[in-house]
């Protein structure tokens, strides 16, 4: 990537997305931990959680929504490589920025947006588990929606400025004039 502005732009997105991501990657451990003790209660010491057994879930809703935007960052998304390998550079590249620009952004900020009213209608009701002795603030675990389809649009347009910088689209090279 060339040092033009949307080249930095890009790859400062591109550091907190990893920042995130390396974060949310301790939420494994903690959820092999979490599961770990639970078993063994469970089958050790007779007894078990039902707050634990929804913890579980909570930890990985959280580490999966979370960890999405560094796995399209790491490029280990889901992707039909067989189609894209084959086509020449020029073709790669206008994919590289049409799919974020049309399809990954809009989308990912629209979920966002539909999960906010979910997030907030649970914190309004004061949304509990259903299930006695489970888990309260049932809206902490839904804010992770919004949350991490966020972090999915902010990787998007990371890539979409990358690749604007690699074909030359940046500030140097675009010159914008009101005559015509």
């Amino acid at each position: 990537m060339t040092d033009s502005p949307l080249a930095r732009h890009a790859r400062r997105l591109d550091a907190f997305v990893e920042r995130v991501g390396r974060g949310a990657a301790w939420l494994t451990l903690a959820l092999v931990l979490l599961v770990a003790g639970n078993v063994l209660a469970r089958y050790l010491l007779h007894t078990s959680s039902v707050a634990l057994q929804e913890l579980e879930w909570h930890l990985l809703a959280a580490l999966s929504l979370l960890a999405a935007s560094y796995t399209l960052q790491q490029n280990e998304h889901v992707r039909v490589d067989i189609l894209y390998q084959r086509y020449p550079e020029i073709v790669r590249r206008w994919i590289d920025g049409l799919v974020p620009l049309v399809i990954i952004i809009p989308f990912a900020l629209f979920i966002a947006w539909l999960s906010l009213k979910f997030t907030h209608q649970a914190y309004a009701i004061g949304e509990v588990s259903p299930d006695p002795g489970g888990l309260g603030y049932r809206y902490l675990i839904k804010a992770f929606i919004p949350l991490g389809f966020t972090l999915i649009a902010v990787q998007a347009l990371s890539m979409l400025l990358a690749t604007m910088a690699r074909i030359g689209l940046d500030d140097r090279s675009v010159t914008w004039s009101r005559k015509r």
